[in-house]
C-alpha cells in the first residue's frame, strides 16, 4: 500500500469515527458540534463568536464542516475570492448540471466577488478522481458508480446529487447491422459476444447486471467511449454498454441501435439491497469535494450549491434554454440528441432515504466485485451513510427557500418521474428540426 492511499485512509478513517460517535451515521443526520476531536470551537457561544469572525456566516454551516476538522485558514477566510478547479464530463448527461454553470456563469452570481472557476474538462472519471487525490480539483463530477470508488481513494464526499435518470441515460446499443439483419433479437443472441464498456463506470454496472438478470455471460472488453465507436464502425464489436447522450447520437447517425435501455431492466439493488424501492436501472450524478474546502470553506461549497440549485431549476423548468447552454459546450452532438437527453432527467440535488438505497446497492455490488478496498468502504451500509452527506446542500435549500427561490424540494424524489412523458422511451426525432436559442433566463419561485 502506498504513502497517498495510507493517507486516505487514515483521513477517512478519523472522519468517520468522529461523525459516527456524534451523529449515530442517520439517515437524517443532525447538525452536531465538536465532530472532530481537539477541535478548539466548541459550544453555541464558540461556533457564534468563530461565525462573527468569519464574516458571519451561520454557525450551522461550521457545524457541518467540523465533521472535516479544525478550520486553517490555508483557503481563505469567509468572502475572500477563491480559484476552484472543478473537473467535470460534459459528454455525460447524469452531470449536465456542470456545463449548464460553465456555460451560463450562474455560479458567478453565488461565488464572491473576484473568484474564478477554471474546468478541467474529462471524458470519465479517473482523471478526475486523480486530480482530486492530488488537491487539483476541489469539485468533482461522476456518476454514482465511480464516486463510490472516489471516496474509497481520495479524502472527499458526495455533497449532493446532480440528477437522476428514469431509466433511459444508460442503453445496451448493438450494431445497427445486426439489428437490421435480425441476428440479435433476445439476449441469448448476445452469448459470447464481445461487447465493449468502460470499465469501473455506471454503463460497466449496466452490463454486469443485465448479463446476471439474463444468464448471459458476454466478452466483455474495457474500452472507452471514442474506442466502442471506433469498433462498431469497424464490426469488432457486436455491442456497447454506454451512457447518453452517447446511445440516442449513435442511434441518430445510424450506427447503432439503443436495443436495451435502464427502461426494460431491473436496477442493480434488486439483487444487491432488496430494502430499495423496486425501480428499473437508474443511473445517479454526484457532485463531490474533498475534505479540506469542505473544512476550511464552507461558505463556498454553499455558494456552490447554490449555484447547482438555479441550474437545476432551468434543467427542469426551461429545458429549451438549459439545451442550449449544453449545446455551446459540446457543439458536434446533433441538438435533437442534446435537447431529448433532457427529457429523460429528473434533476433533484437531494440524497433522500430511496437515493441511499440505491447507492448502498452500487457499493455492495462493487464490494463484491473487489472495487471497494479501503477501511473506509469495509461495511458498505455504513460507508455509505458516512460519505453521501449532504447536508450542506440541505442549508443552502433552506436559505434559498427563505428568499423565494425554487429547490429541489419540488421534485418527487427519487426514484420517481417528474412527468408521465417520462415513463416512455424517448426519440432524438421529436426535436429533429429543433433550433436552439439564448434568451433571457430568470428563476423559478419557490
Amino acid at each position: 500500500m502506498g504513502k497517498e492511499k495510507e493517507k486516505v485512509e487514515e483521513t477517512a478513517r478519523l472522519t468517520r469515527r468522529a461523525f459516527l460517535k456524534y451523529s449515530g451515521a442517520g439517515l437524517v443526520i443532525p447538525a452536531v458540534i465538536g465532530m472532530v476531536p481537539d477541535i478548539p470551537i466548541l459550544g453555541q457561544v464558540g461556533w457564534k463568536a468563530y461565525a462573527a469572525a468569519q464574516a458571519k456566516l451561520s454557525p450551522e454551516w461550521w457545524q457541518v464542516a467540523s465533521k472535516y476538522g479544525k478550520p486553517t485558514g490555508k483557503y481563505g477566510k469567509v468572502g475572500d475570492p477563491v480559484t476552484l478547479t472543478v473537473g467535470y464530463q460534459p459528454y455525460c448527461t447524469p452531470y449536465w448540471t456542470s456545463s449548464v454553470n460553465k456555460q451560463a456563469q450562474i455560479w458567478n452570481k453565488y461565488l464572491p466577488k473576484g473568484s474564478k472557476i477554471v474546468w478541467f474538462r474529462s471524458l470519465s472519471g479517473p482523471l478526475i478522481n486523480n486530480n482530486m487525490l492530488a488537491g487539483k480539483n476541489q469539485i468533482g463530477y461522476m456518476a454514482e458508480t465511480p464516486a463510490l470508488r472516489s471516496g474509497d481513494t481520495v479524502p472527499c464526499d458526495m455533497i449532493s446529487v446532480t440528477g437522476y435518470d428514469v431509466g433511459e441515460a444508460g442503453a445496451i446499443c448493438v450494431r445497427d447491422d445486426l439489428i437490421k439483419e435480425g441476428k440479435v433479437k433476445a439476449p441469448k443472441d448476445l452469448e459470447g459476444a464481445r461487447v465493449g464498456t468502460p470499465f469501473g463506470s455506471f454503463s460497466h454496472r449496466q452490463a454486469l447486471t443485465w448479463s446476471y438478470q439474463n444468464g448471459v455471460k458476454t466478452d466483455l472488453l474495457d474500452q472507452s467511449i471514442e474506442l466502442q465507436v471506433t469498433n462498431l464502425r469497424a464490426k469488432n464489436i457486436a455491442a456497447a454498454v454506454t451512457w447518453e447522450p452517447y446511445p440516442t447520437w449513435l442511434e441518430q447517425r445510424g450506427i447503432g441501435d439503443r436495443w436495451v435501455t435502464g427502461q426494460d431492466m431491473p436496477c442493480t439493488c434488486e439483487k444487491y439491497n432488496p430494502k430499495a424501492v423496486k425501480h428499473t436501472f437508474r443511473a445517479v450524478g454526484a457532485t463531490l469535494a474533498i475534505f479540506d474546502w469542505l473544512r476550511d470553506r464552507p461558505d463556498i461549497i454553499g455558494a456552490y450549491l447554490k449555484a447547482e440549485e438555479e441550474c437545476r431549476d432551468m434543467l427542469n423548468n426551461d429545458r429549451d434554454l438549459a439545451a442550449y447552454y449544453v449545446a455551446t459546450d459540446i457543439s458536434e452532438v446533433h441538438p435533437a440528441v442534446t435537447r431529448v437527453n433532457l427529457d429523460m432527467m429528473v434533476w433533484d440535488g437531494r440524497i433522500t432515504p430511496e437515493c441511499r438505497n440505491h447507492l448502498k446497492g452500487v457499493a455492495h455490488l462493487w464490494k463484491e466485485k473487489g472495487i471497494l478496498q479501503s477501511n473506509r468502504s469495509k461495511d458498505p451500509d455504513k460507508y455509505v451513510d458516512e460519505w453521501a452527506d449532504d447536508r450542506f446542500l440541505r442549508l443552502a435549500i433552506k436559505e434559498m427557500k427563505a428568499k423565494g427561490q425554487w429547490t429541489s424540494d419540488k421534485t418527487p424524489g427519487f426514484p420517481k418521474e417528474l412527468r408521465p412523458d417520462q415513463l416512455k422511451r424517448s426519440t432524438w426525432k421529436t426535436y429533429e428540426k429543433i433550433e436552439l436559442k439564448e434568451k433571457p433566463w430568470k428563476p423559478s419561485k419557490a
